[in-house]
This record gives C-alpha cells, sequence and structure tokens, in this order.
C-alpha cells in the first residue's frame, strides 16, 4: 500500500487521512508518531500500539468489550474527581517515566476508589474515556465506499450536500449501476456519488461522464480510493461550459522540433484537448444507461440539457436535501410527458449502537436523508 492512501482510526475515535509513502514518518499528535515502513505491506485492520516514542507493535484488537450484567447499578455512585487519587501531575510523570498508555490505564483505575461500585456497563465506559486520552494504539483501515463516506459527513457534511449512505445506497440501485453501463452523472457532492458509479463499474466495463462547472471539476473524493488505472480509465469529464461552447482547434505541432521543457507542456496540453474532444463525442453520440443529479443547480434546466442524450426507458434519479426543489421537478416531469412514473421519496434511517447486550438506537442521528426524485425517461409517451 505504498503511495497509497489509508484512515488512521485514532484511540479518541477520530480519524486521520494518510497517505503513506516509503521512508516517512507520520505523527498522531499527542499520541505520537511512527514509521511507515513498519506499516506498509501489513494487513488492514490489525491495531498497532506506539511505544519508545516511534516504535510500534501489533496488539489485539478488541472489537467490543465483554460485559457481564453483575446486577449492579450506579444509584450510590457519585461523578466525583476527588475519588481519583493520582493528579494531572502524577499522570505527567508516568508519561514521562515511559510508561506505555495501556499501563498507565490500569494506573488510573486502581487508584479510582468507587470503580469496583460502578455497573459493568459504567465501567466499560470509564476504560474507554481513559483509552481516548491515554492509549497510543491506531488502526490502519482500507478506504471504501462507505469507510469514505462516513469520514466526509463526520467531518463536513455540507461538502458532500448532507448526503448518507443510505440515500447514497437507493441511487445507485435505482440507477442500475453496474459493469458495461454508460451513465451520465452530475455531481457537486465532491466527487462522493461519481466514486460509487466508478466502483460499481469496476474498470473498463464501462463509462461514467461527469458533468461539472467551472473549468476543472472538484472530484475530490475518487483519489482516497486508490483505484487502479483501469477503473480511473472509466471516468471522463465534461464542463457545463464544453458542452454549450465550441472550443477553438488545437494547434498541433511538430513534436520534434520543440525542446524538452516545451515537448513536456505541449504534450499534456495535447492530451487534455483530446481528452475533452473524446467526451464531447460520446456524450453526442448518446445512448446512456441512466442520469444521476446531485446538484446545487435547478433540476428542471439539468433534465432539459441531459436527458436527449439518453436511451429510452431509462431510469432518472435526482437527490436533493429540500423537498420543495423536487416537487416542482416532480410536476414538470409529469406535464412533459416524457417520463414515466415520477415518485417522491424521503430516505429515513435510524442507526442502532450495536455491542454485546446494549443495542439500543444512537442518542444522536442525522435529522433527514433528503429526498430522492426517480423516474424512468421514455420519447415515446405523448
Amino acid at each position: 500500500m505504498d503511495n497509497q492512501y489509508v484512515f488512521i482510526v485514532l484511540p479518541s475515535s477520530n480519524i486521520k487521512v494518510v497517505k503513506l509513502q516509503k521512508d516517512t514518518t507520520v505523527s498522531l499528535g499527542k499520541f505520537g508518531t511512527f514509521h511507515t515502513n513498519d506499516i506498509i505491506g501489513k494487513p488492514f485492520g490489525h491495531s498497532y500500539e506506539i511505544y519508545d516514542r516511534d516504535k510500534i507493535k501489533v496488539i489485539r484488537n478488541v472489537a467490543f468489550y465483554e460485559v457481564d450484567d453483575s446486577g449492579a447499578n450506579n444509584q450510590e455512585t457519585i461523578d466525583d474527581p476527588s475519588k481519583q487519587k493520582l493528579s494531572y501531575q502524577d499522570i505527567e510523570q508516568l508519561k514521562k517515566d515511559g510508561m506505555e498508555g495501556q499501563d498507565i490505564i490500569k494506573k488510573v483505575i486502581e487508584s479510582h476508589s468507587s470503580f469496583d461500585k460502578k455497573t459493568e456497563y459504567s465501567k466499560a465506559k470509564y476504560i474507554k474515556r481513559k483509552e481516548s486520552k491515554f492509549s497510543r494504539v491506531f488502526t490502519p483501515v482500507r478506504p471504501t465506499l462507505y469507510s469514505v463516506w462516513e469520514y466526509f459527513f463526520a467531518k463536513n457534511p455540507s461538502k458532500i450536500r448532507d448526503m448518507r449512505i443510505d440515500t447514497l445506497s437507493q441511487m445507485l440501485t435505482i440507477s442500475n449501476a453496474r459493469a458495461y453501463a454508460k451513465l451520465l452523472v452530475v455531481d457537486d457532492t465532491q466527487g462522493l456519488l461519481i466514486t460509487g458509479v466508478m466502483e460499481r463499474l469496476g474498470g473498463s466495463y464501462g463509462i461514467v461522464l461527469g458533468i461539472h462547472d467551472g473549468e476543472y471539476h472538484n472530484y475530490d473524493i475518487v483519489r482516497y480510493m486508490n483505484f487502479s488505472k483501469k477503473v480511473n480509465d472509466s471516468l471522463m469529464v465534461l464542463s457545463w461550459q464544453q458542452i454549450f461552447k465550441e472550443e477553438s482547434p488545437f494547434n498541433y505541432q511538430d513534436e520534434s522540433k520543440l525542446s524538452q521543457k516545451d515537448l513536456k507542456f505541449y504534450l499534456r496540453k495535447k492530451a487534455n484537448y483530446e481528452k475533452v474532444q473524446e467526451a464531447r463525442k460520446i456524450l453526442w453520440k448518446g445512448g446512456f444507461d441512466g442520469l444521476l443529479v446531485a446538484s446545487q443547480y435547478q433540476p428542471e434546466s439539468i433534465l432539459d440539457t441531459l436527458v436527449p442524450y439518453l436511451a429510452g426507458s431509462r431510469p432518472i434519479i435526482i437527490y436533493h436535501i429540500n423537498r420543495e426543489v423536487l416537487v416542482n421537478t416532480c410536476v414538470h416531469m409529469r406535464i412533459s410527458g416524457k417520463f414515466l412514473n415520477p415518485q417522491l421519496t424521503e430516505s429515513w434511517l435510524r442507526e442502532y449502537q450495536v455491542l454485546p447486550g446494549r443495542t439500543h438506537p444512537s442518542m444522536s442521528t442525522s435529522g433527514g436523508g433528503g429526498y430522492l426524485l426517480q423516474a424512468t425517461y421514455t420519447s415515446t409517451i405523448t
């Protein structure tokens, strides 16, 4: 996994995105540092503990705390700092003495005068809190569509237009994204939707044509997936301007007469021009198998521009966080007579905490998953 992105799960449950490169050092802030050579080539999912400043060792990855309910309760347990005999200065001294994180946690637990009075569930939560402060254990995780979504949704959901994973999965399913498909995608979610489609296509077994705003696309999420060249080659892009405006012809030159510096610039410019021309030909040829939209622009104008390039009886799926926007689009579809059975649905998801003996709905969750408008395009309806 040299020169690839990896998600590092920290003891605090926060996630750090790292691009691993040989012979470099990665800093995890207060948790310490490690050398990339120590984990490159190792399996994902192993947990490592940092010791002696920058050395690491594999430890057992405990997914859950095994908790047996003893019947105790917290009725007489008071959360009082005075019950902790170890002071902040004592703990700092233990760190300076080189004591490892797990040993510090044991010391903290042993010095808590009322720890034994807690319920088993309270003990597990207490240990978890102390691990987030003193543990130096980290876990490299392979980037997947779910883990990438989870990272961006927790960090800044507005960048992916507040799209939840259940909404994304519905879009991919309804659009029938699969190998050998040719799909049109209007994506303003930093490439989250594009990434899902590319993963479904599985490489050069299809084409995904992304329509973006501005001169350059902002499909930042795609790079985190470590796709192979075969998968990356399935993506083609066009800006709205390149659809409507004819570019001036490229000035082809004799490459043998160019200097090495000018030749490098010329070849890059030539490749970009030919890529755009190829994408335009594919778009104008039409026959696309579906249209997926998650955009800031009015859906009606997007439909009027791109629907003519779809083959008959093909799905259209549009996402928006606001219902009113899609209500107007649904009316537009019904009036036009080119769309079969437009349906507006709301995405809804309840997240559960699943732990041994402690399965219940999460205490906090997103307020809404946005809305989906789906229909089938057919030019035969009159």
